[in-house]
């Protein structure tokens, strides 16, 4: 694990880690570990579920992808249901540390804002800016992510 307030990660990255630090201030203090460099290929959605060729949005976004069946919406609910087809329960308690591979939602209200994934190491999510770039980064518990998601 990171120490508090330090940043690990290849430096030859090139990883702006005020950007994450400002957008994300928690994870300066939980510690947090940089993964990749910053690509656009996927976003947070395909990353939780282990695509990292598809960018998962509903429609209307060129080069996005979105299952056949599922509404075409940002609802907390469809993503749920979605999850649910890839072998995900639904749980309600973030407390506790998952015994097997879990996805976290972030929402703002019923709108699903974020994701990150646990597959039995450290937390690990990935991080899109608003111009589509994005690392995928370790991190000690969802909650070092809430806030600004």
């Amino acid at each position: 694990m990171a120490q508090v307030g330090k940043v690990q990660g290849p430096d030859s990255l090139g990883v702006p880690a005020e950007d994450i630090q400002r957008d994300f201030p928690e994870l300066t203090w939980a510690g947090y570990k940089i993964r990749s460099p910053e690509g656009i290929n996927y976003n947070c959605l395909a990353f939780a579920l282990g695509d990292h060729r598809n960018w998962w949005e509903p429609p209307g976004n060129t080069g996005s992808y979105w299952p056949d069946g599922f509404p075409d919406d940002l609802m907390a609910p469809t993503v749920v249901a979605i999850f649910k087809v890839h072998g995900f329960t639904a749980e309600s308690d973030g407390t506790i540390e998952p015994a097997t591979d879990s996805i976290a939602i972030y929402a703002d209200g019923d709108q699903w804002t974020h994701f990150s994934r646990f597959t039995g190491g450290p937390w690990m999510s990935k991080l899109v800016e608003q111009a589509g770039e994005g690392h995928d980064i370790e991190h000690s518990s969802p909650q070092a992510l809430e806030g600004r998601v």
